[in-house]
């Protein structure tokens, strides 16, 4: 085995300070005082509505829970608190702390938007999310409005049942951690303004994100009617999912949204508010409703694989900017940016994962090898080409610390935890896989488009019973990924479908699937839930199905107004999806996107879940 010390040390000792850092107050979110309750701080801030102060509006503030997913967030206030004629707040004394390192989130609902005296609307729901408790203090002044709403929600859906039952399990802390950064880069609290505080490299949403906000301000800023001519009627309405609830305050409608992006986009764009401060807004209906940051950097130029570590930061491997024929190894935190870049000069890699250990292991053509890269971004303890290597591509590792690699024939490597030795089995198969994944099992998984088939070794290299497996709507399989029950789902590429295979080789009833937006699928990645995206070149989106093959996403897919040719995705445990584009903005330049909140978070890295058999379940 590996050392179990074995990290990129200093690149994660810069990615656990990035992630650990939320704007609002300037203050890094990690805490040096004891993890024990202490008196809260005053502070102050306004709540605003349409552009309108809203008065005698209920305060709380929450603490999010660790008992669950969706568990009951924990009150903190211990006496009522309103805002003023202005909207404004001010209280001492109103809370105690959990801990210093406990996030909290303020809550906003009824009070009068600026209408007539006596008007209280209780439709009226606003959220912002403050930091870490132990960071606020008398100077701290935060503005909770309808973007500050949509922040929140969009990073904290995958988290969220509504407003007071926020919480994670108590072993994704980091994941609920790294949504509240993230809700920070799309708006400034401080302000109640998008864009937030982003770095330099990446691009917000601003336009969608006002447009957002007064889409909630259509009911804000009214007296909270619901008939189904009133702004609050209108928007429930239009905000309700097929077979679902209508929503009974406009937080709960920002989360039907924000679960539903492709539902009723152009009646909900009709109902944004021209009432206000939120500018730019966007001139025509979007695809659809998904958040998404573009990060656009010289560092990933023609990305060809990508991977999340244990901290959430995003591993870009791409074409090497400094000679012909290299390769560049970036690391791209979401709150800090590139936090580490190492090119390579002479080596062409062409796929990567992740060790256990958070130590990247690469395909490397040129060299007919494996190599695994150390804390300087170099080549740790030389190239792995026992085994028979050849022409590597796609790399995975499985349950016990080995790892498989796919050669350019009909033949795949399995080389020791060490790298030092290794085993050629043939895969029965026509031609060189595509993509390999290991079930929970142990056995591999293989795409070989040249057959239109699927192979599958056990773990020792035997074939599976009935292996290759062909038919069950294969057309150019490329992407396959495992499910917790052993089977997998196929992205067929030529046919614009997915398939889903039992453990047998056999297709599940139904399967394959089309519609969602499918469109020369080459990639997909499977969720905590179960729940499956795919990456689409053909028409520039992701797609999403639910584990039953129920398509989620619309006929154009998600995020095409900011994917540019996507490639390769990843799942972090916050449930941002992340896709790495072979098309970019800017010239000179390459191009990963964040999209916000879409899925169910996933343990990371993916040797891990492997690892602890947590394929398709929440950390």
């Amino acid at each position: 085995m590996l050392n179990k010390n074995f990290r990129l040390a200093s690149v994660l000792s810069i990615a656990g300070a990035a992630l650990a850092v939320l704007s609002v107050t300037g203050c890094s979110m990690q805490s040096s005082a004891p993890a024990s309750s202490v008196a809260g701080s005053n502070f102050s801030g306004q709540i605003m509505g349409g552009g309108q102060p809203i008065a005698n509006a209920n305060l709380q503030l929450y603490a999010p829970s660790t008992n669950g997913y969706g568990a009951a967030s924990a009150p903190l206030f211990t006496r009522g608190v309103t805002s003023d004629a202005n909207g404004r707040f001010n209280f001492t004394g109103a809370y105690t702390c959990p801990s210093p390192s406990t996030p909290v989130y303020l809550t906003i609902t009824g009070g009068n938007p600026g209408l007539p005296a006596g008007t209280n609307n209780t439709a009226l729901a606003l959220m912002g999310l403050l930091g870490y408790c132990g960071d606020l203090t008398p100077s701290s002044f935060f503005v909770i409005n309808e973007v500050t709403t949509v922040a929140a929600v969009w990073a904290l859906s995958p988290f969220m049942l509504d407003y007071a039952h926020i919480g994670t399990s108590s072993t994704n802390v980091q994941g609920l951690s790294n949504a509240f950064a993230t809700a920070q880069l799309l708006v400034d609290i401080r302000t109640g303004r998008a864009p937030g505080s982003a770095p330099s490299i990446a691009l917000v949403p601003t336009a969608e994100i006002n447009t957002l906000g007064a889409i909630l301000a259509s009911c804000v800023n009214s007296n909270g009617s619901t008939s189904p001519s009133a702004g609050c009627g209108r928007l429930f309405t239009a905000a309700t999912p097929f077979g679902g609830h209508t929503p009974t305050d406009t937080i709960a409608a920002a989360l039907a949204i924000a679960r539903n992006p492709g539902n009723n986009v152009n009646a909900l764009f009709n109902r944004a508010s021209t009432i206000g401060s939120f500018t730019p807004l966007l001139a025509y209906a979007p695809p659809d409703w998904t958040i998404s940051l573009d990060f656009v950097a010289p560092d990933f130029q023609q990305p060809y694989d990508l991977a999340i570590d244990s901290q959430g930061n995003a591993w870009v491997l791409a074409q090497g900017t400094t000679s012909p024929g290299s390769s560049n190894i970036s690391v791209l935190s979401s709150t800090s940016g590139v936090i580490g870049s190492y090119p390579q000069n002479g080596a062409a890699y062409g796929h990567m994962a992740i060790d256990p250990y958070d130590g990247p292991w690469l395909t490397n053509n040129a060299y007919n090898s494996v190599a695994r890269l150390g804390s300087s971004g170099g080549v740790a303890s030389g190239n792995y080409n026992s085994g028979g290597i050849v022409g590597p591509g796609p790399i995975a590792f499985d349950g016990y610390g080995n790892v498989w690699v796919g050669n350019n024939n009909a033949t795949v490597t399995k080389l020791n935890a060490s790298g030092s030795s290794g085993i050629n089995f043939p895969t029965n198969g026509a031609s060189a896989a595509v993509d390999i994944a290991l079930d929970p099992f142990g056995a591999i998984w293989m795409t070989d488009s040249g057959a239109d088939q699927v192979e599958v070794l056990s773990n020792n290299g035997a074939a599976g019973t009935g292996s290759p497996y062909s038919g069950a709507g294969l057309s150019g399989p490329f992407g396959i990924a495992v499910d917790s029950s052993g089977g997998a789902w196929v992205a067929n590429n030529t046919a614009n479908s997915l398939s889903h295979l039992t453990g047998s080789g056999t297709a599940v009833a139904g399967s394959p699937y089309s519609g969602a937006g499918l469109s020369s699928p080459v990639d997909l990645q499977v969720d905590g839930l179960g729940n499956v995206w795919v990456v689409n070149t053909g028409n520039s989106s992701v797609s999403e199905f639910l584990n039953t093959g129920i398509a989620q996403s619309g006929g154009a897919g998600y995020g095409s107004s900011m994917l540019y040719n996507p490639f390769r995705a990843a799942i972090d445990k916050s449930g941002n999806v992340w896709v790495a584009n072979l098309g970019t903005t800017t010239a000179g330049t390459g191009m990963i996107t964040e999209i916000v909140g879409a899925a169910a978070p996933v343990v990371t890295p993916a040797s891990v879940a492997i690892r602890n058999n947590a394929l398709n379940q929440r950390p």
